[in-house]
């Protein structure tokens, strides 16, 4: 509908300027003009809207997920701790309690990274049970609107939901298809760091870092390669954002 209102508008422009044509043909091509435009702006914003409406219900949809998600997961853990109570294991009770404090200090310092969008795709991949599920780790809490990064939110979280795709399609051993990336985000000299470390093993890393490379040359980032001392033949991958002046 725009494109062809588009053409309408031009059209009639051009008659306009470049025809010779009598009183009652201008008064008629002016109102086609008018129409025109005021059908492909009425179209325009049309269309945002709509698009708007489907991004706030795809953020809903996720926010939805992952509640169900969490709550399907801490059922699980209080099931456990429920077992342990009746059964009388209570040697079992004080590591089962410090697994679930951990959880909550993990979950306390992703949602305060300060992105809603970054905070519900990391949540909803660590809790999902996809393929290669995520395993983030914050040593420290990280709110990202405190650093002065060249580097926007919204940059961010598309460069680690584009990483993260990269790991989950890179082909990997026979057996690793389930082997978590595990994801760790910490603020050191005046830097943001993201390291990336596949628990499984990849058949062909050096496509992984060339992808990854990439990435970080589009934002202008630095990617460095870390030694692995679990496991010799894979690496880590660090993204550093350096703070601007």
């Amino acid at each position: 509908m725009q494109w062809i209102c588009g053409l309408l508008a031009v059209g009639s422009a051009v008659l306009l300027m470049g025809w010779n044509l009598a009183m009652i043909w201008r008064i008629l091509i002016v109102m086609l003009l008018i129409v025109s435009l005021s059908t492909g702006i009425i179209s325009h914003y049309r269309k945002r809207i709509a698009d708007e409406k489907i991004r706030v219900h795809s953020a809903y949809q996720n926010a939805l997920d992952v509640i169900n998600h969490q709550r399907h997961d801490w059922m699980n853990e209080l099931q456990l701790l429920y077992g342990y109570v009746r059964l009388k294991k209570f040697d079992k009770l004080p590591d089962c309690v410090e697994t679930i404090k951990e959880r909550m200090a993990d979950e306390s310092r992703i949602s305060k990274l300060g992105s809603p969008e970054l905070v519900v795709y990391l949540l909803k991949n660590r809790v999902s049970g996809l393929m290669m599920p995520l395993e983030v780790h914050l040593s420290e809490t990280v709110e990202l609107s405190r650093l002065a990064l060249g580097t926007s939110q919204d940059q961010i979280t598309e460069l680690i939901e584009r990483a993260v795709q990269v790991y989950r399609f890179a082909p990997k051993a026979n057996g690793q298809a389930v082997a978590p990336l595990k994801l760790s985000i910490s603020v050191e000299d005046n830097r943001l760091w993201i390291d990336f470390d596949y628990q499984g093993k990849l058949l062909r890393p050096d496509e992984v870092a060339s992808q990854l490379q990439q990435m970080a040359t589009e934002r202008g980032v630095r990617l460095e390669q870390l030694s692995n001392q679990e496991q010799d033949e894979e690496a880590v991958y660090r993204w550093i954002f350096p703070y601007t002046a």
